[in-house]
């Protein structure tokens, strides 16, 4: 169980800093910077999910939420490697299309390398991008964005705090204290709800435009169907927060794939045979979890 509970512990520390370009700076990764583009390092997005590794033989539970091979993904180093090595000119421009192209070019690489997109969030962002073709407001929301950011990524950015940040406000009545810092964020924007066409969710497959709900929503649905909604840092009250935040999700009509919070808690269910547990839960937030 050691080299499990050493992948899981260095997932959260993939995730809160994958999404920054110095992110594949300190991966690893040197001597690939070839690419005349510019330094590799800086152009390939960050995989936003720990390395594997190479003698595992069984699974482990991926960014998303599914089983992927437990070799899996790359490291950062491999995988701007591959990239290098397939592209001599690898876009560095900040408009839509260059930014689809790097992660194209970087999910092609970990298909070479014989793992599967699922074991990185990279699937998820870029349809977060394609999804821009066809906005007409496309070129202001890339102008907030960093190099390798995406929709996808500010979205579970303003979503990882307490639900306070997030808009929600009127309902802290649960016993157990302040309902907004209770209920984990949804890690997805919003949706409209006058939408009627589907829109690309967080873990890259179609969920309906109207979803997820608001956070304000769900804090409120949780906090009128549990009286005492745990408060501890324990592995079992962090799973609890998050199974009824799920059901406060299809509760109000949306599927559990409009939010990233699957993946999250099953990266903590898969705790609950690791000796190592405790250690890595003290390293985390209240509602934070070895996928993010």
């Amino acid at each position: 169980m050691g080299l499990a509970a050493a992948a899981l512990a260095g997932t959260a520390f993939a995730v809160s800093t994958g999404m920054s370009n110095a992110a594949t700076n300190q991966s690893g990764a040197t001597g690939n910077a070839g690419a005349s583009s510019g330094n590799i390092n800086a152009l390939v997005p960050a995989l936003g999910f720990s390395p594997g590794n190479p003698n595992a033989t069984a699974d482990r539970v991926g960014p998303t939420g599914v089983n992927v091979p437990g070799r899996c993904p790359p490291t950062q180093a491999q995988v701007n490697a591959q990239v290098a090595l397939k592209n001599a000119n690898l876009p560095s421009g900040t408009d839509l299309e260059s930014r689809i192209q790097r992660f194209e070019k970087t999910l092609s690489a970990i298909q070479d390398l014989k793992c599967p997109a699922s074991s990185t969030t990279l699937l998820g962002r870029l349809n977060s991008l394609t999804a821009l073709r066809g906005n007409a407001n496309r070129d202001n929301i890339l102008r907030g964005l960093g190099l390798n950011e995406t929709p996808a990524d500010k979205a579970a950015a303003t979503g990882s705090g307490d639900g306070a940040a997030s808009g929600a406000t009127g309902n802290a009545g649960a016993s157990s204290g302040n309902i907004n810092a209770l209920v984990p964020a949804l890690g997805f924007s919003p949706g409209n709800p006058n939408a009627t066409a589907d829109r690309v969710g967080p873990t890259g497959v179609n969920v309906p435009g109207r979803c997820p709900p608001t956070q304000a929503q769900v804090n409120a649905q949780v906090a009128l169907k549990n009286a005492n909604l745990p408060s501890g840092t324990d592995l079992e009250s962090r799973i609890q927060r998050f199974e009824k935040t799920l059901s406060a999700i299809q509760d109000l009509k949306c599927p559990a794939s409009s939010t990233t919070l699957l993946g999250r808690l099953n990266s903590l269910t898969a705790l609950r045979g690791n000796a190592n547990r405790d250690n890595i839960l003290r390293g985390l937030g209240l509602n934070e979890t070895p996928a993010g």
